[in-house]
């Protein structure tokens, strides 16, 4: 690991303009916008904090050597040996990208947002500029997606050595743990692989819940451990191998008459010519649906959405419209509820997580169609305070979806569907 030593006048070396940590106040006393003011004067404190770690760490390990610079993490910091590891690294990379590590300094981009554009510097080619425009202004979720376009971009190969790289880091661990006798998994995949994976757990989870008596009491991370004990120790005598559940889409250029913009699900750039390797085994269904060619408007005549039903919805919502949940752990609802007559149409439809589903029977939460054709779940207005919000239960969410999924027209698209390779 090769450290470059921090240029001097950096702002990172520099006394910072502004205070390095906030004085303690009274926040009981504070006003909402008075909080949200502190809030943001925390966050450049804690950056300029980040950046000050990062350059007495640089120049322990450029003076001293990266074992040393460990070991004075392991003592100073009180971090764990991989925490250590990890701390040193991580200064190596930031030691790289001045400008990225100046605008940390300074405080004007988070923590979290700079290590992920020098982990990406230390990958492959980028624009650094862009990259630290970008983070000044984006939550975590959006810059992550804007830095993974930026590296499929910046590549030059539409992508493929990025997942080669990808693809050379995967790593599993599965070890008995010595505090309690319990066995810890532990694993890395590539985006692919993940998604496959994902969906096959989240097909086995549903199975297991539709042939089980415990309802809701089983917890949810519960129910993903039965759900790999089943995937793995299955006995093939008994059951077929599991299926797994992959949708890809891909914009149709139709003067070149070729696809482009292959995407995962999640919106992972992926290689052409992976999206055609992993079709190969898979049927290809044009995703460009209609009342012609597929069942999205069934009205009465089904109760649950149809699989051609979930699949548009999928592309369409891509993840719960209340919490971000992925898409593959959702479940159809009704807008209007079928007991009061409400129609399965594919536009009275729309994806929730199942804690959001609750939200929606149980608390009062409505479903919203915004201007752009995406939807969003919005919470009664009472007994809710105005600061509550859907995340409540089920966590952050990422940007609003593209767009609506139209009933007729818009792009092409393709979604492939299979067993081993490729379903949706």
């Amino acid at each position: 690991m090769e450290f470059r030593p921090l240029e001097q006048g950096k702002r990172a070396d520099c006394k910072p303009s502004g205070p390095v940590w906030p004085e303690a106040v009274d926040v009981s006393r504070m006003s909402l916008p008075e909080l949200r003011e502190r809030l943001g004067l925390i966050k450049r404190a804690e950056a300029r904090l980040a950046a000050m770690k990062t350059a007495a760490l640089a120049a322990y390990a450029d003076r001293g050597g990266e074992g040393l610079a460990r070991r004075m993490a392991l003592e100073e910091l009180q971090a764990s040996k991989q925490q250590a590891r990890r701390e040193v690294e991580t200064a190596s990379q930031l030691s790289q990208v001045a400008e990225t590590l100046d605008a940390l300094g300074a405080g004007e981009i988070p923590e979290a947002h700079a290590k992920q554009i020098a982990k990406a510097a230390s990958q492959g080619p980028v624009d650094e500029a862009v990259l630290v425009e970008a983070a000044r202004h984006e939550d975590f979720g959006t810059f992550s997606k804007t830095l993974r376009d930026h590296q499929h971009e910046q590549s030059g190969d539409d992508g493929k050595s990025l997942m080669a790289k990808q693809r050379e880091r995967r790593s599993f661990r599965f070890f008995k743990s010595p505090d309690d006798g319990m066995f810890v998994v532990n694993g890395r995949f590539d985006p692919v692989a993940g998604n496959r994976m994902e969906a096959a757990l989240a097909d086995e989870v549903r199975r297991l819940a539709n042939s089980s008596n415990d309802g809701d009491q089983t917890a949810f991370d519960q129910r993903m451990a039965d759900a790999l004990e089943n995937l793995v120790c299955a006995d093939a005598k008994d059951r077929k191998p599991q299926g797994t559940t992959l949708i890809l889409t891909a914009d149709w250029d139709a003067l070149n008459q070729k696809l482009a913009d292959a995407r995962l699900l999640d919106g992972t750039p992926l290689p052409v010519s992976e999206a055609l390797r992993l079709a190969c085994n898979a049927d290809i269904v044009p995703s460009v649906f209609d009342t012609k060619n597929q069942e999205l408007w069934v009205g009465r005549k089904y109760r649950l959405a149809t699989e051609a039903q979930r699949a548009a919805l999928i592309i369409r919502d891509k993840h719960c419209i209340g919490c971000g949940r992925s898409a593959v752990w959702c479940e159809a609802h009704h807008i209007e509820e079928w007991l009061t007559g409400g129609r399965t149409d594919i536009d009275n439809l729309v994806l929730v997580c199942k804690s959001c589903h609750h939200n929606i029977h149980d608390d009062g939460w409505t479903v919203n169609r915004n201007r752009n054709g995406t939807y969003e779940l919005r919470p009664p207005p009472a007994p809710y305070s105005d600061s509550q919000s859907v995340h409540a239960r089920c966590g952050p969410s990422p940007p609003t979806a593209e767009a609506a999924y139209p009933r007729s027209g818009g792009k092409l698209k393709t979604q492939a569907r299979g067993n081993s390779n490729l379903a949706a």
